[in-house]
Parts: structure tokens; C-alpha cells; sequence
């Protein structure tokens, strides 16, 4: 069962995530995962925070963006949060929604990235 949130219902870690990633603060960023989680993003698979700490300092300034909200829902324990990126990357334009599985604490376990979809 899917239910909407709003921006304001959002985890801790999705917004802190978010402002890390644009506030450009890879210790913050790497600190909202768990020792053993894993990132899927554009066809690559990172486990564990040694991996995604490289992930994070390789992709975090890369690219100047603007995120927009667009909208949020929770399904079976997936945080799945869409925005609108607008920036200096190929294309210019992309909404993807940021699918954050959480444990226990709120720190991230998993995190994949998709194209947001317009059902809720």
C-alpha cells in the first residue's frame, strides 16, 4: 500500500541528504548510512560506506543543480522522494525520485535512484 507524504513528512535522512548533497558535504552525507548499505546509481552498485564515500566525493560536485519537490510516498518501507533537477549536466533537466530504505535508526541502508513516476 502506497501512501503519500508530504516534504515535511520526510525522514531526517532524505532531508538531510538532500541539503548535504546540494550544500556540497560529503562527511555529512556519507554520515546519514549505515556501516553496510547500498547505493545504485546510473548502472553502478556501491556497498558498504568505504564504496559510497567514493561514490559521494566522485559525483558530488560534478554537476550544479537546483532540486524542486515534486512529491514523496511511502510503500513498504521505501521513502520514495521525486524531484526536479535542473543543471549543468547532460540534458539539463531530469526528475528522478530518491528511494531511501532506512533502518531502525534512520540511517540509510539503501538508496537507488529512478525516474519518478507520476503515480502515487
Amino acid at each position: 500500500m502506497s501512501k503519500q507524504l508530504t516534504s515535511a513528512e520526510l525522514p531526517a535522512a532524505v532531508h538531510g541528504f538532500v541539503d548535504g548533497w546540494q550544500g556540497r558535504k560529503p562527511d555529512g552525507v556519507e554520515a546519514l548510512f549505515a556501516e553496510n548499505a547500498v547505493v545504485s546509481d546510473e548502472g553502478h552498485t556501491y556497498r558498504g560506506r568505504t564504496e559510497i564515500r567514493g561514490w559521494i566525493d566522485g559525483a558530488i560536485g560534478l554537476y550544479s543543480t537546483t532540486l524542486t519537490f515534486l512529491r514523496a510516498r511511502e510503500v513498504d518501507g521505501m521513502v520514495g522522494a521525486s524531484y526536479r533537477l535542473e543543471g549543468d549536466f547532460p540534458g539539463g533537466v531530469v526528475e528522478l525520485e530518491y528511494q531511501f530504505h532506512l533502518d531502525d535508526d534512520g540511517r540509510v541502508i539503501q538508496l537507488d535512484f529512478a525516474p519518478a513516476s507520476e503515480s502515487v
